[in-house]
């Protein structure tokens, strides 16, 4: 039987990363690779030639607001989104659609909004099906009362896609029911994760370490984890926290420390790799998320990986494949400060926790490839 040729659309890819988006889709990517036939097409200018199992087209553009090479930046692929981010979009979309007159494929798969509309003009030039992946909403990172041309295009391609993708349940009723999606050609596959050989490492203090890592944005509830911290050291004062990433509200997160009488006790790492990352966890004795909106949070899985106990929000996806985290209401701080008082009682697991694969994420994602295809046309 031959293999399904999948042109990929993307926006991050590794080494320019700004969230979850970019190690999803480098993740899935190898997988599907493996078990299709794969063009991915990226944004020219910035992203490197990884050694992978597919083949990766750049644009000719870049989507830089400047001429240099980001990588000089504490992240990345901040850049990404700077500047005029709806010029970016259409123009990737116009050089995407170019590249794939020249490609020959069976089915299209779009990568969140970024790709909508690559992804919708492809289709409708090649009359080929369309899986639109949702990763994140408007609805995430702005809340649900945002309804700009970002929330209006994300359902466009929503209503519009042969199939939706949403990386969790919570996030499939997002789409469902703020979006208006077709229950029917809306389904959930959880994302995966690549393994780690997961380890421990001494830290350089006596104190026990609570560690956050996400964008320094409101859908991350980064000030909530300030308030959570107070609470934690209230009634444990030998905590630290560490605070890893960038964002709009860093620096005032930095000066919402010294209000809240815990600066000393805050520690702000800036953008991290994947190296640093780890050993960051390999210190960590509990890891807490808690996020106002999270489709899924493949941070939290890292975490488990390395056997640390995870505090997560109700309002996260990832919950729902990671049994023994300790859920609570992202604005009920109390509750989360008490979970996080509760592991570090109990200690470090011990044992690393055994995760979904990839390939396993890859399986089920060709499975809805081949409904798609077996439709009549």
């Amino acid at each position: 039987m031959a293999k399904i040729r999948v042109l990929m659309l993307g926006w991050e890819f590794p080494p320019l990363i700004n969230g979850g988006l970019g190690v999803a889709c480098e993740g899935l990517a190898n997988a599907l690779a493996r078990k299709s036939e794969l063009n991915l097409i990226l944004p020219g200018a910035g992203h490197a030639a990884p050694k992978s199992p597919f083949r990766i087209i750049s644009t000719k553009h870049g989507i830089h607001s400047s001429g240099l090479q980001p990588y000089w930046d504490a992240n990345p692929a901040e850049d990404l989104y700077r500047g005029d981010l709806e010029q970016k979009v259409m123009r990737y979309a116009r050089e995407a659609l170019e590249i794939s007159q020249k490609i020959p494929f069976d089915i299209i798969h779009a990568n969140d909004w970024m790709t909508a509309i690559a992804g919708l003009e492809i289709r409708k030039q090649s009359g080929k099906p369309l899986v639109f992946h949702v990763h994140s909403l408007s609805y995430d990172r702005a809340g649900p009362e945002e309804k700009g041309w970002i929330h209006h295009l994300e359902k466009q391609v929503i209503h519009e896609a042969d199939l939706v993708v949403a990386v969790s349940h919570y996030t499939r009723r997002i789409c469902v029911g703020h979006y208006d999606a077709d229950p029917v050609q809306t389904t959930v596959i959880h994302n995966g994760i690549s393994p780690v050989e997961a380890y421990r490492s001494p830290k350089p203090f006596t104190d026990q370490l609570v560690v956050f890592l996400g964008r320094m944005t409101r859908q991350k509830g980064p000030m909530h984890f300030l308030k959570i911290a107070r609470e934690v050291l209230s009634r444990n004062p030998n905590v630290r926290f560490a605070m890893a990433g960038t964002g709009d509200q860093l620096h005032a997160l930095m000066a919402g420390s010294v209000r809240l009488g815990i600066a000393d006790r805050c520690h702000f790492t800036g953008f991290l790799g994947r190296k640093q990352i780890h050993d960051l966890l390999s210190m960590a004795d509990v890891y807490c998320m808690p996020s106002l909106s999270e489709p899924f949070g493949l941070s939290a899985l890292e975490a488990a990986q390395f056997g640390v106990p995870c505090v997560i929000s109700n309002q996260s996806g990832v919950a729902e494949i990671l049994p023994g985290a300790q859920t609570a209401n992202a604005f009920d701080t109390g509750q989360m400060a008490l979970a996080i008082l509760t592991q570090l009682e109990a200690g470090i697991a011990g044992q690393p926790l055994a995760i979904r694969s990839w390939e396993k994420a890859a399986t089920d994602v060709l499975a809805q490839y081949e409904i798609l295809l077996s439709r009549p046309i």
